[in-house]
């Protein structure tokens, strides 16, 4: 048992991070229903090699995908190699600049395609079918300067994934605000668990529970929170941002996250989840997968973290998992475009999300969910914002993680906020 749980772990922790990065491609059998957009290939059409480039191990179920795509246009083959997801931009970027840029490849959501856009790397995918079918967030994820430039297959969410046994045995109800959430975890507290837990040590833990505040508490309210931060019109220091730090550390000071999390990983908290000593954490879909895995015998549950007062509604964070971009130089763009409608149309998008058990991008596109990731989905109807990384420069982010770790170990709030203002501002002198 306990070697199967840390594979089981070790798996999970390398689809979070594929998830946070934006995810790929992987390989799988998966079968499914044949999908059908566009017209079969007829007898004399040109032969025509498509190269891609992925992301390694996301198992997105790619091979059954390319399979049936080449079934259907006999004349079009694709052949796909990848890297590991931490060596990935860096190959791709060496690939684009040099020339050897494959047709089809993964780029990343939000502002981290941009540099791909400005380099002008990227093929215009605007007038393509599927755009309309596209929900609203995962839209403003592949739209740069008014113009489409990749196609999503997948969203992920954060929110508090919890042990449906343990709160069933203490009577608790699901919290609908932050006030009922607070008594829940003091609840748990009591009983003698750890209400939260959070590996702090990991850095990209560090960002779940302000992304899961901020869906609520800035954007349901003000949705163009970030182009006014754009236009010099709003800053971290002077929003709501300083009272969810305040309440994020109160949440360690109460005693309902684990004592030492800025020294414990992620990893370490999975398998106290696993083991039930863990009633909730707050963190991605991708992780309740990997915890079914790694103990059986335990009923998870997913709500959206309730960040609001009483009768307020709750948002929820969510995110594409990267996208797929066309080679704006390459030989077929037809073809390219194509394949992408291929890609795009709802039978290929349910093996997708039925595979990897993502959240559709797509407004016509139900995939079959784990009863735990159906829990949620009923909230996503009530709002949504993306993960705040995507509408950001880039040196915004890492700030946060190290301003996060620091008010953890009594750093001061309006410092961290002032030095991810500065950050912000720089990035847009450049």
């Amino acid at each position: 048992m306990i070697n199967r749980t840390k594979m089981s772990i070790t798996a999970c922790c390398l689809a979070l991070l594929i998830v946070l990065a934006g995810c790929g491609g992987g390989n799988s059998n998966t079968a499914g229903e044949e999908a059908s957009p566009g017209a079969a290939s007829s007898p004399g059409e040109k032969q025509v090699v498509l190269k891609q480039y992925i992301i390694n191990n996301a198992n997105m179920n790619l091979e059954e995908i390319n399979r049936r795509f080449e079934e259907k246009y006999p004349n079009i083959k694709i052949e796909y190699e990848g890297a590991p997801i931490d060596q990935f931009e860096t190959v791709i970027k060496t690939k684009l600049a040099s020339g050897d840029a494959p047709d089809i490849f993964t780029i990343f959501a939000g502002t981290k395609k941009d540099p791909f856009v400005n380099a002008g790397y990227l093929l215009d995918l605007s007038d393509q079918p599927w755009v309309s079918r596209l929900t609203p967030g995962a839209l403003r994820s592949a739209t740069t300067d008014g113009k489409v430039y990749g196609l999503p297959r997948s969203q992920n969410v954060i929110g508090v994934i919890y042990n449906k046994k343990l709160f069933k045995d203490l009577g608790l109800e699901l919290p609908t605000d932050w006030e009922a959430f607070l008594q829940t975890a003091q609840k748990l507290k009591d009983a003698g668990l750890i209400p939260i837990g959070m590996g702090l040590k990991d850095q990209f833990v560090t960002q779940m529970v302000p992304y899961a505040m901020a869906a609520s508490a800035i954007y349901r309210d003000n949705i163009d929170f970030d182009q006014q931060m754009a236009e010099g019109k709003q800053t971290f220091a002077g929003s709501n941002w300083e009272q969810m730090m305040k309440d994020y550390v109160d949440l360690d000071k109460q005693g309902y996250i684990n004592k030492g999390a800025l020294g414990t990983s992620n990893d370490q908290i999975l398998q106290l989840m696993s083991a039930g000593k863990i009633a909730m954490t707050v963190s991605l879909n991708a992780l309740v997968p990997a915890l079914k895995a790694a103990n059986p015998d335990v009923d998870w549950g997913m709500f959206p973290l309730p960040y609001v007062k009483t009768g307020e509604p709750v948002w929820v964070s969510t995110g594409p998992a990267l996208f797929a971009g066309g080679y704006s130089k390459t030989k077929y763009p037809d073809e390219v475009k194509k394949y992408l409608d291929f890609v795009a149309s709802q039978e290929s998008m349910k093996v997708i999300l039925d595979t990897i058990q993502g959240f559709s991008a797509f407004t016509d596109v139900t995939p079959n969910l784990d009863p735990a990731l159906m829990e949620i989905e009923p909230s996503l109807k009530t709002g949504t914002y993306s993960f705040l990384d995507q509408n950001w420069p880039a040196a915004v982010q890492p700030e946060m993680f190290v301003g996060i770790q620091g008010i953890f170990s009594g750093g001061s709030i309006p410092d961290m906020l002032d030095k991810m203002d500065k950050a912000y501002n720089a990035s847009k002198k450049k």
